[in-house]
């Protein structure tokens, strides 16, 4: 029996395999962050060659956090009507549907009058850019209340879980990590004190989408970059989400990206989310992804490694129906 494409029950939720479609932005919803008939195609076709889980390409809860001006939105009402039809068709073919919930920081396109906000006043290694204005704490309030608004919102919409993006260098990245959180506040510092603002939203958005729906957290587990977040503190991190009511981990890069230079090789994560793990044990699923491309690799990722669910990105964009190509491959095999 395929390991791979058994069943999982997640909070009364049945997943009908291991395979993950993680978010990968499109940037084709209008430019108010409206659903297209583009992306109701796109992930129709996804979902029927029967990927078991669908995350949907970041979504951004407040128009300073976007990173693209055709980036699909989850940031005011006017927006359920194409959100819950992107929901439906994906549950509509059999996928479990959740989307993710994003908020740039430092990476964003700013606000009006061109700011960027971030967890602090560092800008991001690497990148060409001015240094960002620090969130104050009622600018944190108001972020934590619109997460909670849009998780609560897509739930309504028909999903049946959200993402919270804590990644790739977007902001909830940024708290955590000490290269861009200089903050002298409750709000930096010590491992505790920069993941104090992604616990507080994420516990906000557990008390408002209740007890049925699915919360999700993607976490960029190491900077890869010195001086940033260790694996040992992305461990740390990782039981703290569990605690305040996270369901699945979703195991990503943080600072250095969803594709560092210098990891090619395929499942080039894996030693992140074998790490978060063993940290969380049986307690919640985890998803490991990296540049899977094979459906052997990812059988043994799930039967010999005991990663609960494989993300399945680039293959999946380039052929729809490569769960259908890999049950035969595998059941026959």
């Amino acid at each position: 029996m395929s390991m791979l494409l058994s069943s999982m029950n997640i909070r009364g939720k049945e997943f009908s395999n291991r395979v993950v479609m993680p978010p990968m932005a499109n940037n084709r919803a209008t430019e108010s962050g409206e659903v297209t008939e583009f992306l109701l195609d796109h992930y129709r076709r996804r979902a029927e060659g029967r990927v078991g889980t669908i995350i949907v390409e970041h979504s951004y809860v407040r128009s300073d956090g976007r990173v693209n001006d055709r980036q699909l939105g989850a940031h005011c009402p006017e927006l359920a009507p194409g959100l819950s039809d992107l929901a439906n068709v994906i549950t509509g073919a059999g996928s479990r549907a959740v989307i993710q919930l994003t908020h740039a920081g430092a990476s964003g396109l700013g606000d009006e009058a061109g700011t960027v906000w971030g967890a602090g006043s560092v800008p991001l290694p690497g990148r060409e850019m001015d240094a960002p204005e620090p969130l104050i704490e009622e600018q944190m309030r108001d972020l934590e209340t619109r997460f909670a608004d849009a998780a609560e919102m897509c739930i309504r919409a028909g999903f049946d879980g959200v993402q919270l993006h804590g990644a790739h260098g977007y902001l909830f990245n940024q708290f955590l990590s000490p290269l861009t959180n200089n903050r002298t506040d409750d709000y930096g510092g010590d491992l505790k004190g920069r993941g104090r603002f992604p616990l507080e939203v994420v516990r906000s958005v557990r008390q408002r989408i209740g007890e049925e729906a699915l919360l999700y957290y993607r976490l960029g587990a190491d900077d890869l970059l010195e001086g940033g977040l260790t694996l040992n503190e992305g461990g740390a991190f990782a039981i703290r989400l569990v605690e305040a009511g996270v369901d699945v981990v979703d195991v990503s890069g943080g600072l250095g990206g969803s594709r560092p230079d210098d990891q090619v090789r395929e499942g080039y994560f894996l030693p992140l989310a074998s790490e978060i793990k063993q940290e969380v044990g049986e307690a919640v699923p985890v998803v490991v992804t990296g540049g899977i491309i094979n459906a052997s690799t990812a059988e043994r990722i799930v039967a010999e490694m005991g990663i609960d669910f494989v993300g399945i990105g680039r293959a999946l964009l380039m052929d729809p129906n490569w769960v259908v190509k890999a049950e035969v491959a595998l059941l026959s095999g």
